[in-house]
């Protein structure tokens, strides 16, 4: 099926549908519904935003939804497997899509790390030995990112390539309106949500206001101002306040403003039963394969 295929009243009613979720997990739980309706029951979407601190490409973070059973992504998180998921390597560095015996012709040549075997040995353990990546590329500034399908409990992959050649220009649309969605909306894992508090002060200091000046604002001694600045790089996994402004708002957990007040705030971090079933964020190292360096 090529896009000329599609039926532009069910295109559109997708197109109005996530233009209108405001929260991630809404959106997720609509892409879900929707490639399990095509025969791809279960998909995961790993996404790393790359920032620009000082000419040094810095990570803010992994965010992954999975809808794969959550006892396989508890292992692959026990086993810090994120960047050595099947078709990670070959997602950070081409674009568009392919099938998984991209990765099994890797093995046989002798080409796949130890940790990427064992990850692809994990996925098989549960049933997945056929699947499709498709790479998302640096379609949004300064992020990459890909989603992995598979479809039923030990489907082989000739099967599985029949229904992606059905349905690949359905799904690489709503893949791409979906990373486009979630690039914008809110969200911020539990374990790096601000208080209210935190992100007060850290608004005041994006617009220049020292911690004098906060303490009077807020009615705070300069000493609590202070705790909440570390309480808030702690949170952020930042080294400097000025790295944790840069964090939190590319995040959209404050907003800069150069006006007279703190930004507005913009929607609070979902529940912690909403965020752990849906994502991880990890801070850290961005992965070699994925250095903004690297041609796509």
């Amino acid at each position: 099926m090529s896009l000329k295929d599609l039926d532009p009243m069910e295109m559109l009613k997708d197109i109005e549908t996530i233009l209108a979720m405001r929260t991630v997990e809404g959106l997720w739980q609509h892409y879900v519904d929707r490639l399990a309706g095509l025969g791809f029951l279960h998909v995961a979407y790993h996404r790393l935003r790359i920032l620009d601190v000082g000419g040094a490409p810095l990570a803010d973070g992994h965010l992954f939804l999975s809808s794969y059973t959550p006892r396989l992504v508890q292992e692959i998180l026990a086993q810090d497997g994120l960047s050595d998921l099947p078709m990670h390597r070959w997602i950070c560095t081409h674009r568009g899509s392919e099938s998984w015996d991209w990765m099994h012709s890797q093995r046989r040549a002798g080409r796949l790390s130890p940790a990427e075997e064992r990850m692809l040995d994990l996925f098989a353990r549960y049933g997945h030995v056929s699947g499709h990546a498709i790479s998302l590329g640096d379609s949004v500034p300064q992020m990459r990112a890909g989603v992995t399908l598979s479809g039923a409990i030990g489907m082989r992959q000739d099967r599985l390539d029949a229904l992606w050649r059905q349905h690949r220009a359905l799904v690489m649309t709503l893949t791409g309106l979906v990373h486009l969605r979630l690039s914008v909306l809110p969200y911020a894992p539990p374990e790096n949500a601000l208080t209210l508090r935190q992100r007060e002060v850290l608004e005041h200091i994006a617009i220049g206001r020292t911690t004098q000046e906060i303490a009077g604002l807020l009615d705070l001694t300069p000493a609590t101002v202070e705790k909440h600045l570390r309480l808030a790089r702690r949170a952020l996994g930042a080294r400097t306040t000025a790295q944790a402004v840069l964090l939190a708002a590319s995040r959209r957990q404050i907003l800069l403003d150069s006006g007279d007040g703190a930004a507005e705030r913009g929607p609070s971090a979902p529940t912690q039963d909403e965020a752990s079933a849906l994502s991880v964020s990890v801070s850290g190292k961005v992965p070699d394969a994925c250095l903004p360096t690297r041609e796509l």
